[in-house]
């Protein structure tokens, strides 16, 4: 099985409850985490594709984080988790991948979504049309990245998209392209996925919302069967919360500076998670013991999801990414 970590780029208690106790961004934090996970054996790194989410508006840019990330370590993968195809154009987004492809020595994998958050794409003056034609938008990129990775002279004529001629050189490391990987859960943002991904992600409201997990993994299996595909050739990956402890009462209060955290769908947060036992029944956190949280994550793994990435509920503090490097992953290999 294989741990990542989701680079924490919210700080505060905010929509995406990811930081709650990092209190601003800087890049000594960021860089202590990278090579704190590293050193843990975790084996990729994922970043949020958002430009103000969080109470304090605080963000990364994702592509610039990547290069720089990708500068930072020696072979840990690398990603968006996901890009929303809103905020560029495709044949750009190919560039800037196969960029980030090369100088990371070919271990980008391509996260894509069809993208959310009204309120941020009105601040930035990014069009946000309704998710029928976001996830169009969605399958169109990924045909016109696959082109640019792969074609000598890249054209595509599509109902969004059209490029002519948009040569792509050098190509990206990766034969014969960087992996795709599509986030989402909604049943037509599946049959994307099923059509070209190579990883399939469900994040916290994919999975919260609608019917349960377990349905939906059988009906992205029927629909890659649908479309010509073995199911066990796409890998699942799976975001989760995690908070470990060996000590009860540090756990505990731990837990007590944490809860509550907002909790609902993504821009619309109308209620509170106010302890972790209503975060692990609402949002399928991790907390506890080591055996604990293996016990967890072995029922994540049970319905087909073989990658996790992860946010330490208690970073900037590398306790909890040391512990779980020490004890949960080794068992979990």
């Amino acid at each position: 099985m294989q741990f990542d970590w989701m680079v924490q780029c919210y700080p505060g208690v905010g929509v995406h409850r990811d930081a709650p106790l990092l209190e601003d961004l800087d890049r000594e934090t960021t860089m202590a985490g990278v090579d704190a996970v590293e050193a843990a054996g975790l084996e990729g790194l994922w970043a949020p594709d958002h430009f103000m989410l969080g109470p304090k508006h605080q963000e990364y840019e994702v592509w610039t984080l990547l290069s720089a990330l990708a500068e930072r370590t020696d072979d840990m993968e690398l990603g968006p988790l996901v890009g929303s195809v809103t905020y560029r154009n495709p044949a750009l987004l190919a560039k800037m991948a196969t960029t980030v492809d090369i100088l990371s020595e070919g271990n980008l994998r391509l996260g894509l979504g069809a993208g959310w958050h009204d309120e941020e794409h009105r601040a930035y003056d990014f069009d946000y049309p309704d998710i029928e034609q976001r996830i169009e938008m969605l399958d169109e990129t990924i045909r016109v990245v696959k082109a640019m990775f792969t074609e000598d002279e890249p054209t595509f004529h599509g109902d969004h998209y059209h490029i002519e001629d948009a040569y792509n050189e050098p190509k990206p490391v990766q034969d014969p392209h960087p992996p795709i990987v599509v986030g989402g859960a909604g049943p037509k943002l599946l049959r994307v996925a099923a059509r070209h991904a190579d990883e399939w992600n469900v994040e916290i409201s994919g999975r919260a919302r609608g019917p349960p997990i377990e349905f939906k993994a059988e009906k992205f299996d029927e629909y890659l069967e649908e479309a010509g595909r073995d199911p066990a050739d796409v890998e699942r990956s799976w975001l989760a919360h995690v908070l470990v402890r060996e000590d009860e009462d540090e756990l505990q209060r731990l837990c007590d500076d944490i809860f509550p955290l907002p909790w609902g769908e993504e821009d619309d947060i109308d209620e509170n998670l106010s302890n972790a036992q209503e975060a692990r029944e609402k949002g399928d956190f991790l907390i506890g013991t080591p055996a604990e949280v293996i016990e967890g994550i072995e029922s994540i793994r049970e319905l087909g999801f073989e990658r996790l990435q992860l946010m330490f509920l208690d970073f900037p503090d590398t306790r909890g990414i040391e512990l779980f490097g020490d004890e949960v992953r080794p068992a979990l290999q």
